[in-house]
């Protein structure tokens, strides 16, 4: 493929991507982490397609290259092949002129004498028959190895000229060859450079979207992770914050989100176990009683609003419409879907029979009065029904 072309395909796909970042960036946090999550499932996919595909054109670059180098040899080889036959052509001729030489003077010899073109001279100046015979058959056998003598010669001259037409031939057909595998091998390269600018932008752009995952995953643990810090927070506000952030752990996909959630736990924890131990001190003065969070009931949190509302049940949830995942955690905060028209997303629920939720997801089925209470699964929904629940309100988005 054209290198333009590649290049041009490459702004194309790295603008469609900016478009869809531009996009994630201008939504909600829950929208955001959600579209964010795809996203990055997208580019993962994409960016290992284009390792695979880097992978093989490095596997052809070295094979190309182990070609031209064995290219390269055979006409090294062959270079060696025409100065050889080119010394032997040399040493060839020079013999070929000694007995070109010595040709030439028998045939002096013998023209001067008349005795090849004229064989009655050759029988009148014998003395006798049998010289006559002899002498005749010694120039007839001069002629023949004259001829044979200019035969030779001619093939010698003929081999050797074709070696070195041969070995010529070999040497362009073999450089022809090489042209071609080095053309082959710089588009190979050109792809796989227009391939990395391509998988260093969708590296670039995975980072961007996990930075804003990052971001709003952050602004969900904040107000909890700032509780727990604060010197002014309650037990029962740092017990809540604890509740809260355990409840989003398995949510969160950011490892440096996890480990401020963890560490703010672990603090809050710490904090508690201060308060415990001073409590007991003053056991004789002062006697307190404490509760887990998975112990808390209604009664500890007063209610802002409460509802009787019709109850159903779902589970397999793959994303919440506030772009987390669902639980359902018996003992902590679980996931349920509202009518934000009636409770704002975000809101922490304490629900009649099922205890602690966040109101993080929403349903078309979902208006008015009703609420979807997720489970772990099918046979619970089944189980559960359709039931009316008392859903008491215990704290907007913006006060826990």
């Amino acid at each position: 493929m054209n290198k333009k072309v590649l290049i041009f395909l490459t702004s194309i796909l790295i603008v469609c991507n900016s478009v869809i970042v531009t996009h994630v960036a201008n939504a909600t946090p829950e929208e955001s982490i959600e579209k964010g999550t795809i996203q990055i499932k997208q580019l993962d996919n994409q960016i290992i397609d284009l390792n695979g595909e880097i992978s093989s054109l490095n596997s052809e670059i070295s094979q190309l290259n182990i070609k031209l180098l064995e290219n390269k040899s055979e006409i090294n080889k062959t270079e060696d092949k025409i100065k050889s036959t080119e010394i032997k052509i040399i040493e060839s001729k020079k013999v070929i002129e000694k007995k070109q030489d010595i040709l030439g003077k028998r045939l002096r010899v013998m023209y001067k004498s008349n005795l090849s073109s004229n064989p009655l001279l050759v029988i009148l100046s014998s003395e006798n028959f049998s010289d006559a015979i002899s002498n005749t058959q010694a120039v007839v056998k001069i002629i023949s190895i004259d001829k044979k003598l200019i035969n030779d010669i001619e093939n010698e001259k003929k081999a050797l000229d074709l070696d070195i037409n041969n070995l010529k031939d070999k040497k362009d057909e073999l450089k022809t060859l090489q042209t071609s595998t080095q053309d082959s091998l710089n588009e190979i390269k050109t792809k796989k450079e227009a391939q990395q600018i391509t998988l260093d932008k969708l590296s670039a752009e995975k980072k961007k979207v996990s930075s804003i995952i990052e971001e709003n995953e952050n602004s969900l643990i904040s107000h909890s992770v700032s509780i727990i810090k604060s010197s002014a927070s309650s037990e029962s506000a740092i017990k809540d914050a604890i509740s809260t952030l355990k409840s989003l752990f398995p949510q969160l996909n950011t490892s440096s989100v996890k480990n401020k959630a963890q560490d703010a736990i672990n603090d809050g924890r710490g904090i508690l176990k201060y308060i415990q131990e001073t409590k007991n001190k003053h056991a004789n003065t002062n006697k307190a009683t404490t509760t887990s969070i998975g112990n808390t009931d209604r009664g500890s949190s007063p209610a802002k609003k409460s509802y009787t509302m019709e109850a159903t049940a779902y589970f397999d949830g793959l994303l919440t419409a506030s772009g987390l995942k669902p639980i359902r955690n018996a003992s902590g905060l679980s996931t349920v879907a509202v009518d934000p028209s009636v409770i704002p997303l975000g809101s922490k629920l304490y629900i009649e029979g099922y205890g602690y939720a966040i109101a993080a997801d929403t349903g078309s089925a979902i208006k008015n009065l009703k609420i979807d209470l997720y489970m772990n699964s099918k046979s619970e929904c089944t189980t559960f029904g359709r039931r009316n629940v008392i859903v008491s309100l215990i704290a907007y988005p913006n006060e826990w």
